[in-house]
């Protein structure tokens, strides 16, 4: 072989083997790689496998803590002001920086057996542990009071003590498990979001065009009737007690309502018209929440407004997680959080109960818009139907021999049939105007013959006190509403008649020739009149009471009806009648919050006077300070005897004894105007925070506390509605949480 040959072999010879090596080098790749991504695919495996694990048993724990709850509802018998409330546990004892939104959480010894003695918070302050849950974590909702007087850290007050882990075991919860066994643990609190402000409702927008001026027109904020006047500005966003600035409840209200009142610039820089630019926000504003002409509403709030403004819709803050972010790029302080909720829902019906009667919902006050004189008839089967009232029109009065004019006017006679009443027929669900309104006057749901005078006449009034001074018999001109029944007549009371003997407008008698009978009532000059729809059920408060005769004796201090003595018979008015006739509605706060800014927001605002709205003289609303002193009695009195029904404002009302609210009957009624369409007893609204943990003991463990091998975490805000009187989930949400 020549050299030059061997040359060449040998060439060939090492680049096979580089080819070999090479191959080498790509298959070693390859398998490398195999195992790598086998590896990371049993990785990804594993923690898929533990995040459904986590959500599995999340979703069971809540099932627990849901169930303990109707539970609690099943097995406490008749419902008293002792239980009308869930059960509270591991809160602060007195003495100590209260929680006003905490109900409970798992802790060691409570109610249900199953929690362990073991903290999820730090071991001490100084030493961690495994899956601990610190309380800056547990606080990240700030439904807690904040350490910090400033900022957004949400470390809560020093006294606020970290939930209990339960412990899981394949065959459940268990205290005091064998190490080996334990598969998972969670650890929960409980917040009252039923006694907070929801932001999908409450709050106004503030005007800063051309200068920061009050939200809406003083007779809209100041009548309130909606959730949606409770005044914002009330709220503190900071420890020390700086209070939430129209800045930021702009920025809530342009961003919630945006297709509504149809903001102007970004956010969250929002301004809105002038109160003097016609059919600007406060017109859309009020025409939403309170409806127009305000007659009453049907909206619920737990859906949006349809409505489109600059390819935009209104829009809802339909987690948590949404409002926190909002507050945190509004700028606005994180302690305002304590206070604002994102969930709410109340089934509109009433919880005071006399006698045998099945009251389902309560009476529509909107329903009122119908008894106007002469109807159209369209509308006459339905006057009979809520009101079991027909028209009559007038009789002219004749000079020989000489007979008054009977007046146009109404005659009872019930739901069903033709013929005049003598009594107050008996029913069991489903009763008409005058029946629901004896049934709360008079506590009977029986044929009643002795009360059918006052009770027509207080209803009159209240007809009077609804209707304009436009709505007038056509033939004697008379705006005082008369009802005949079998055995007299009932009539209202109207400030203004035209009608009314006297020397002006007409000459008396009138009409001419003979006069009219019955005639209207005389005049009370001290009887404030409102002449347009009611905004809530407290307006029922101006109703003229005393009626033993058709003709009631003029008084310089009329009798009315009475929503502001704790003993008043007329308070289970409040829960009966509604401004909103929607089944399910949002927004309606829990008459038994524990949080006082939540009821000063309400009362902030509210008017004490009806007379000379507008232009001074004018009303004063009530202000901040004094709606906090009066808040702060509601609520202590609340706290030590909790409310049964709306009937109870009227006791409320009475334990408020700072001025401006003492000083006459319709100051202190202001509590009641303010409270009774905006509140409820009957809903526990929830909001359960719960933190799950798959993993498990070592073999040979010896500390529970410290040796826990934390494989998977899950936490969910649990948004929730139970109506405490059947135990129904009205409705539920739920939020994942992600950190």
């Amino acid at each position: 072989m020549t050299p030059s040959s061997f040359a060449n072999q040998a060439a060939k010879k090492g680049v096979a083997l580089l080819i070999v090596l090479a191959f080498v080098v790509l298959l070693s790749g390859l398998v490398v790689a195999y195992l790598s991504r086998t590896g990371i695919d049993r990785q990804l495996a594993q923690a898929s496998f533990q995040d459904t694990k986590s959500d599995f048993l999340a979703r069971s724990a809540l099932d627990l803590v849901v169930t303990d709850f109707r539970q609690e509802i099943a097995n406490g018998g008749a419902v008293t002001s002792s239980n009308i409330q869930p059960q509270r546990w591991g809160t602060p004892p007195a003495g100590e920086t209260p929680f006003p939104n905490l109900i409970r959480r798992s802790v060691q010894g409570d109610p249900t057996g199953r929690t362990s003695n073991l903290s999820s918070g730090p071991a001490t302050p100084t030493t961690t542990k495994r899956g601990e849950i610190t309380s800056s974590r547990w606080n990240s909702h700030y439904l807690l009071p904040r350490a910090s007087s400033s900022g957004n850290d949400s470390t809560p007050v020093s006294n606020f003590v970290a939930p209990d882990w339960v412990l899981l075991t394949p065959q459940g919860p268990n205290s005091q498990p064998v190490p080996s066994s334990v598969i998972g643990r969670y650890a929960y609190a409980v917040y009252d979001e039923g006694g907070m402000l929801d932001v999908n409702v409450a709050g106004f927008p503030y005007y800063t065009i051309p200068a920061p001026t009050p939200g809406l027109p003083l007779s809209d904020i100041g009548r309130k009737g909606s959730v949606a006047f409770a005044d914002l500005r009330a709220i503190p966003t900071t420890a020390s007690g700086a209070l939430l600035s129209a800045a930021g409840i702009n920025a809530i209200i342009g961003w919630r309502n945006y297709a509504t009142v149809h903001p102007y610039s970004t956010f969250p820089s929002f301004t809105f018209d002038p109160p003097t630019f016609v059919g600007g926000t406060g017109t859309r504003f009020v025409s939403y929440f309170a409806g127009l002409p305000q007659i009453g509403t049907t909206h619920g709030f737990t859906t949006v407004s349809p409505s489109v403004y600059l390819n935009r819709t209104d829009q809802a803050f339909v987690t948590r997680t949404e409002l926190i972010k909002l507050q945190r790029e509004a700028g606005f302080g994180a302690s305002a959080m304590q206070h604002l909720g994102t969930f709410s829902r109340e089934r509109n019906t009433p919880t005071w109960k006399a006698g045998t009667a099945a009251i389902t919902q309560r009476f529509y006050i909107g329903n009122l818009n119908l008894i106007k004189p002469n109807p159209p008839t369209a509308q006459k089967a339905d006057i009979q139907k809520y009101f079991g009232l027909r028209w009559v029109a007038g009789t002219p009065g004749t000079p020989s021999p000489p007979t008054p004019a009977i007046p146009g006017h109404w005659q009872y006679i019930g739901v069903s049939g033709n013929a005049l009443q003598d009594r107050l027929p008996a029913f069991t669900n489903n009763p008409e105007f005058f029946q629901l309104l004896n049934y709360a006057m008079n506590r009977t749901n029986a044929g009643d013959s002795s009360h059918i005078l006052t009770t027509l006449s207080v209803g009159a009034a209240l007809i009077d006190q609804y209707d304009d001074d436009t709505a007038a018999d056509p033939l004697t001109g008379t705006t005082t509403t008369m009802i005949e029944y079998s055995g007299g007549w009932a009539v209202g009371l109207e400030n203004t008649d035209p009608a009314r003997p006297n020397a002006s407008p007409a000459p008396s008698p009138f009409p001419l020739p003979t006069g009219m009978s019955p005639p209207p009532p005389p005049a009370i000059t001290t009887y404030a009149m409102l002449n347009r729809p009611f905004r809530n059920v407290g307006e029922f408060g101006y109703a003229f009471r005393t009626a033993s005769a058709p003709t009631p004796t003029p008084s310089p201090n009329p009798k009315t009806i009475d929503f502001y003595t704790a003993s008043s018979s007329d308070a289970p008015l409040l829960d009966l009648f509604t401004y909103n006739s929607a089944t399910v509605r949002s927004g309606i706060v829990s008459l038994n919050t524990q949080n006082v800014a939540v009821i000063t927001a309400i009362l902030t605002g509210a008017f004490q006077t009806e007379q000379n709205i507008g232009p001074a003289p004018s009303p004063s609303p009530v202000a901040s300070p004094a709606a906090k002193s009066a808040a702060t009695n509601i609520v202590n009195a609340t706290t030590n005897q909790p409310t049964l029904s709306r009937a109870e404002i009227a006791r409320l009302s009475s334990v408020v004894t700072n001025t401006p609210f003492t000083t006459s009957e319709e100051t202190r009624e202001t509590i009641a105007r303010a409270l009774a369409e905006v509140t409820q007893t009957r809903t526990w609204g929830l909001l359960i925070d719960l933190i799950t943990q798959t993993g498990r003991y070592p073999p040979g463990t010896t500390d529970l506390m410290q040796q826990f091998v934390v494989e998977g975490e899950k936490r969910y805000w649990l948004h929730i509605a139970i109506d405490r009187f059947t135990g129904e989930i009205i409705d539920e949400q739920l939020e994942a949480v992600y950190e």
